[in-house]
């Protein structure tokens, strides 16, 4: 076997190794259901459920397939948290059941929604999903939002591709959660006299405000100047 032909052997092993880990791990059966082989999930009751969870975000709805058991179907009202990892990753995701005005200011009801908790603290990161779709123009190979035109103006065809975007929330010790629309910006806003002490941090560490775990040391780090 010569050199070339053992290196793409052992690219094609590596890459069928991977599929195959990730097969094994969480998947996502579509932009917004999300599956992991085991997890747990904590009932209002106390009651605990163990086997293979979906997390249908769109409508905010947890699913719970125990071994040899039947199909739980649960919303945040009924649940006080759920637990998954991968099977391979150490990581976990920890989602809790919090109670919130969905953004809307002006009125004192409050929905329990799912969140993803990245860090507890005096001040708390949270973490939802948006979703949108990018055209890819296959006539221009330009991307675009919305509908693609030629260069004349007319409608071509284009591939649809679902994007999938992180959205930042911090929650205050008082329970008030705030909406980072900008994460870097909101978040540094936020920090009022430390800010300049928190962007160092990010700079100095190499720590991006658009990426979950980074975000979180960023965070974690705000914390301990409180």
């Amino acid at each position: 076997m010569n050199r070339n032909t053992y290196f793409r052997s052992l690219f094609l092993t590596i890459s069928a190794l991977g599929m195959a880990c990730t097969l094994q791990a969480q998947v996502r059966q579509d932009i917004d259901v999300q599956e992991w082989p085991a997890g747990t999930v904590t009932l209002t009751t106390g009651e605990v459920l163990e086997g293979v969870i979906t997390y249908y975000r769109a409508q905010d709805i947890v699913t719970v397939l125990p071994e040899n058991g039947r199909l739980h179907s649960l919303s945040p009202v009924n649940v006080e948290q759920f637990e998954v990892k991968n099977d391979f990753d150490t990581r976990r995701h920890l989602f809790k059941t919090i109670y919130w005005n969905q953004g809307k200011d002006y009125t004192d009801f409050k929905k329990p929604t799912f969140f993803e908790l990245l860090t507890d603290g005096n001040v708390t990161l949270l973490m939802r999903e948006s979703y949108y779709k990018r055209t890819i123009d296959t006539y221009l190979t330009e991307y675009k939002e919305g509908t693609v035109y030629d260069p004349m103006g007319y409608p071509i065809d284009a591939v649809f591709a679902d994007q999938i975007k992180p959205q930042f929330f911090v929650m205050q010790p008082d329970g008030k959660i705030i909406l980072l629309q900008h994460a870097r910006r909101d978040f540094l806003n936020y920090c009022g006299k430390k800010a300049s002490q928190v962007k160092s941090f990010a700079r100095k560490q190499k720590l991006s405000f658009d990426a979950p775990m980074d975000f979180k040391a960023i965070v974690t780090y705000y914390n301990t100047l409180l």
